[in-house]
């Protein structure tokens, strides 16, 4: 439908016949809102077939969860490619490697912000 749809949106390449235009026009947008009908109605029923998956003996399924926003995505930390182009083993390992590979280099701008954060402002009382 979709094929068909996007074939007939080329009316708009009818240029020197008024009537020929409007009516290719006119069979394009009676197929668009046929293919968002569609779309539609197939979401409606794709949903209902997922929310039909709960039995009644656990209703406290995947829907629920969902409607309820209680769904959890556990991540999991993985590896990470080391400088060296190899791999990271274990948890540790990766997890030592993170903080190297996520922050920035730190510039001569910065130590120096830094070392006069540091320093105890030397103004006088407001």
């Amino acid at each position: 439908m979709r094929k068909r749809t996007n074939a007939l949106r080329r009316f708009q390449r009818t240029r020197k016949n008024e009537g020929l235009r409007e009516q290719r026009k006119t069979s394009y947008l009676e197929e668009k809102a046929r293919y968002g009908a569609t779309i539609k109605r197939e979401k409606i029923r794709s949903w209902k077939e997922y929310c039909n998956l709960t039995t009644s003996s656990n209703p406290w399924n995947d829907v629920y969860k969902l409607a309820a926003g209680k769904r959890r995505n556990n991540t999991q930390i993985t590896t990470m490619r080391k400088p060296d182009g190899s791999l990271t083993e274990e948890l540790r390992e990766t997890l030592q490697l993170m903080p190297k590979h996520f922050t920035p280099e730190d510039t001569d701008h910065d130590k120096l912000a830094r070392a006069q954060a540091r320093q105890p402002a030397d103004t006088a009382d407001d």
